[in-house]
């Protein structure tokens, strides 16, 4: 599960009910009540600071009404009570943000910084009604880190534009009603010297591309639950080799996992296509290294020509649109929901559009799997059993048998077959969402996806496990029977 940023020393003192911790006025920077989401840097007692965009804290108050002191004019954004975001452009000092006094009561404030190059969110603390109270705002417990460039960033998205706040990555996740982050900036490659720092080093770092001697960044100060990597479409405007990117890539993957053991990363397609091949290449490396909790996001067709503000960044509504995507592909890795019920289904291929299907509705061990028409037969209906721990046994309701990768080979091209349930990994299968209402159907044991042999169309043709191309060929769709 994520955790909520590590606190500040202050704010350690305050939980701990020290002399200290009771001077803090309520507002203040070491107020215990004031949770600090994203990178920030807590050193100075009379202001913290974040370098990266989309950073943002929240508290709890009486009274009627708040302002925020900040450092460097830049932009913030900022919401009470689950109303809209209100802009604050260009501003520093002290921001009123109640011109017009709130109700009486206890009210939530979430205040938020994010401009094109301009990530530094001085924070000095809040000032409220004189006898006003704070305490902990809502929070969820999970957090999901996005990790990207200015697309991530929610850069140049038109008119209007509530940069990183209206970024897919922020709406996705206030959907999901989790915490996040964006380690995200502008013309950032992945791949260090095209030129300059790439993130694959300066994910590692307290602040942002800008800042080249920045410190390492203190990853015990919060554990996401989801990691979501989006990079390369700048290592493509600036020609890095695909070869040389795969490679950054898979490193970049294994440093992420060193730091995060058990979180889930999903990384992305970039929307427009570039450096899909060395991406994907780069998720099958650390799959065959034993990763099985990282996955590939295929993103085609996700955003079309309409969806663009510039050809190159996406606009409010292609975020709006990317998020609503990308949802339900994290959304059972963060409530617990299982990613598709326990039931009877038929399973329908995207490429070919046809059935899995034991094949002569024969039911004996060693029978092959294949596709054929759909007919409604009890050998293409399969009792899908979600066995925890995100994984699910497949088998059909005429033999009873499981589906299973023929003598636990695990080698691409190895065929299914039906036979005798057992507890083999062999007969285990990750079912990931995918687009469009599809799923891929990842082995436990081979970390490889099951497929229609050759990307065949015609019926009889062989269901195997390969490695993850993100074809449609390696995706399926469950239906009622």
């Amino acid at each position: 599960m994520g955790h909520l940023p590590a606190s500040a020393d202050l704010q350690a003192k305050a939980a701990s009910g020290s002399p200290a911790a009771l001077a803090v006025v309520a507002g203040a920077v070491g107020d215990a009540h004031i949770k600090y989401f994203g990178r920030w840097d807590t050193s100075n007692a009379t202001q913290y600071i974040s370098y990266w965009g989309g950073a943002y804290v929240r508290v709890s108050f009486t009274g009627t009404t708040a302002k925020i002191k900040v450092g460097a004019a830049t932009n913030y954004y900022a919401r009470i009570d689950n109303g809209p975001w209100v802009s604050y452009t260009n501003v520093s000092g002290t921001i009123n943000l109640t011109p017009t006094p709130l109700a009486s009561g206890t009210h939530t404030i979430t205040v938020a910084q994010g401009k094109d190059y301009n990530y530094v969110f001085n924070f000095q603390g809040f000032i409220f009604d004189a006898g006003a109270a704070t305490s902990a705002p809502p929070a969820s417990g999970d957090i999901i880190e996005f990790i990207g460039d200015s697309i991530t960033a929610g850069y140049a998205a038109g008119t209007g534009t509530q940069v990183n706040v209206s970024a897919y990555g922020w709406v996705c996740s206030e959907a999901l009603g989790t915490e996040h982050t964006q380690i995200a900036y502008p013309g950032i490659c992945l791949t260090s010297g095209y030129p300059g720092v790439g993130m694959d080093a300066q994910y590692f770092k307290l602040q942002n591309s800008s800042y080249p001697t920045s410190p390492n960044w203190d990853f015990t100060r919060y554990t996401p639950r989801l990691i979501v990597v989006n990079l390369g479409t700048n290592d493509n405007n600036k020609a890095v080799p695909d070869n040389t990117f795969q490679s950054t890539y898979t490193t970049f993957l294994t440093n992420i996992r060193a730091k995060f053991p058990n979180a889930e990363i999903f990384v992305m397609r970039t929307f427009l296509g570039v450096k899909a091949i060395p991406t994907l290449a780069a998720v099958n490396a650390r799959i065959a290294a034993g990763d099985n909790k990282v996955h590939y996001v295929n993103t085609a067709g996700w955003l079309t020509t309409a969806d663009y503000a510039d050809g190159l960044h996406p606009s409010v509504a292609g975020h709006i649109k990317a998020a609503n995507l990308l949802k339900p592909i994290l959304a059972p890795y963060i409530n617990g929901t299982p990613t598709l019920a326990n039931g009877t289904y038929k399973i329908i291929n995207r490429h070919s559009g046809l059935a899995i299907d034991a094949k002569g509705q024969a039911v004996v061990d060693g029978t092959p799997i294949q596709q054929w028409t759909p007919n409604g037969q009890n050998n293409q209906k399969w009792v899908v059993t979600n066995l925890g721990g995100g994984q699910y046994r497949i088998a059909g309701v005429q033999s009873g048998k499981s589906l299973d990768v023929a003598g636990q080979l695990t080698a691409d091209g190895a065929k299914l077959q039906l036979y005798t349930s057992t507890s083999g990994n062999n007969q285990k299968w990750i079912i990931t969402p995918g687009s469009g209402g599809y799923y891929t159907i990842r082995g436990v044991q081979s970390n490889k996806m099951m497929e229609v042999a050759g990307s065949s169309t015609v019926t009889g043709a062989l269901i195997q496990i390969w490695t993850s191309t993100g074809a449609n060929n390696q995706q399926w769709a469950f239906q009622v029977p």
